[in-house]
């Protein structure tokens, strides 16, 4: 073995096919190695001691070449199980190099193969939850992450809040200016909630120029002077393709129920209240238990919209 080549060398070490072939030949010789130990010792030949050492013999290699097999194949059965636990059960298995030969290999392709999957699928995940344009989350990366806090809430038996707003008079500005101005002020709006909101709250795009603030540990209250506060930061942008022109939002608050209302229930209150803050002029914060005139200033319940 050492006298082969190098390269013949680390073929037949690292070779699935040629340790199996060895580990067969080796164990289907033992009788006749046995034999042939037998009459080279010399003792008296018989048919009954020759049937009795080549029946041991064979249950010998029979035994022998079960190990070898077992040891070559058995990462083979930790890697089926590993996988069968990724499909089934999604999580991903820990699998060790334990073999340098076709084995390794074959292991090592898998955890690769499992790693460019989970990062195909983390990417997409994000793409499925998030607004490519302004980088928040979309109405579903939304749905899926107010589950998780309305339960905590109701746990705790602390406050949720809601927020919906709508830029006013979008359409004018695609329009006027363009598509292009249009997706530029979206990105300064999603700039602008980053910035005003707290570090905990869930800022989401919906749709079109609606966006959504779900406010944990907020009474109705306070999440109507967060809405103000960035009600104002929108009111105090200056973008260079508007030209001059201000942008404005109009706000519907919504503090949830959350022993009645789900998802879907705060969203359709908040919508509501936004719709009455379009109604009743624009630009301001609109909710339940306040007249929207309370919450702008210098403006008029008369306004048109």
């Amino acid at each position: 073995m050492r006298n082969l080549p190098k390269t013949i060398r680390t073929y037949l070490s690292s070779s699935l096919l040629t340790q199996a072939f060895a580990g067969c030949f080796v164990a289907t010789h033992v009788p006749i190695i046995a034999v042939i130990a037998y009459v080279a010792s010399g003792a008296d030949i018989s048919a009954q001691a020759l049937l009795v050492i080549t029946l041991l013999a064979t249950i010998v290699g029979t035994a022998f070449a079960f190990i070898i097999m077992r040891h070559l194949l058995l990462p083979v059965g930790d890697l089926a199980r590993g996988l069968h636990s990724y499909r089934v059960e999604g999580r991903v298995p820990h699998l060790p190099k334990t073999r340098d030969n076709d084995v390794g290999r074959l292991t090592d392709e898998v955890r690769a193969l499992i790693d460019t999957l989970e990062d195909k699928l983390a990417r997409l995940k994000r793409q499925a939850f998030s607004d490519t344009l302004t980088g928040l989350g979309n109405r579903r990366w939304l749905a899926e992450v107010v589950g998780s806090e309305v339960m905590r809430a109701r746990r705790e038996q602390r406050p949720l809040s809601v927020v919906v707003f709508d830029l006013d008079h979008f359409k004018r500005i695609n329009d006027d200016f363009g598509h292009d101005a249009g997706d530029e002020v979206l990105v300064a709006i999603a700039e602008t909630a980053r910035r005003v909101l707290r570090p905990y709250d869930l800022i989401g795009r919906l749709g079109g120029e609606e966006f959504c603030a779900f406010l944990p540990t907020t009474t109705l209250k306070d999440a109507v002077a967060i809405a103000e506060r960035l009600r104002e930061a929108i009111s105090a942008l200056r973008i260079d393709a508007l030209r001059g022109r201000s942008v404005t939002a109009s706000f519907g608050v919504h503090e949830a129920d959350l022993v009645r209302e789900q998802f879907r229930d705060m969203l359709r209150i908040a919508d509501q209240h936004l719709y009455q803050a379009k109604r009743a002029g624009r630009n301001q914060v609109h909710t339940l238990q306040a007249r929207p005139s309370v919450l702008r200033a210098g403006s008029s319940e008369h306004s048109q919209p």
